[in-house]
């Protein structure tokens, strides 16, 4: 838990000084980079640290993804929060903003396309862009990243006890 509490607090601070700075995310990709950066290494960090800390220079794999999923599961949880107040306060014209690009997007993809059509694309972009939705998403895109780099870490930084009787 500590771990992901570091983690989520450091994103939240890239996440601040993207906005500070005013870099677009729809535009760069350095933010989502960095992120994912950031988020490879902690948890590389984090799983380093447990094995040859707490247990002993051991670890299995199983673990390992345990460890490296549940790490990102909470920095994903404190992210969805800062995602709430970001769209709720700091930034409240962001929802008028995807559903204007969603709008954009449609119509140029399928130029033909009736009036009806677009007002039920437009409407149901509207109702996976609440907040809520957004947070819940979030928890879930970013546990799954986490399990996905957990899983390829953890082919690395595996170290099987050998007195261990499994």
């Amino acid at each position: 838990m500590n771990y992901g509490a570091v983690l989520g607090l450091i994103l939240i601070l890239i996440a601040l000084l993207s906005w500070v700075l005013g870099v677009d995310e729809q535009e760069s990709m350095v933010p989502s980079i960095i992120n994912n950066i950031v988020i490879i290494g902690f948890l590389y960090y984090s799983i380093l640290q447990f094995r040859d800390k707490i247990n002993n220079g051991f670890i299995s794999y199983s673990e390992s993804l345990k460890l490296g999923t549940t790490v990102a599961f909470f920095s994903s949880v404190i992210m969805a929060f800062y995602t709430f107040i970001y769209i709720s306060y700091l930034n409240p014209d962001m929802l008028a903003n995807i559903m204007y690009m969603t709008e954009q997007a449609v119509l140029e993809s399928n130029p033909e396309i009736s009036e009806e059509e677009l007002d039920l694309a437009l409407e149901m972009t509207g109702n996976f862009t609440q907040p809520h939705w957004l947070m819940i998403m979030g928890v879930l895109s970013g546990t799954f990243m986490g399990f996905f780099y957990s899983a390829i870490i953890s082919f690395f930084v595996k170290n099987n006890d050998p007195n261990k009787i499994e």
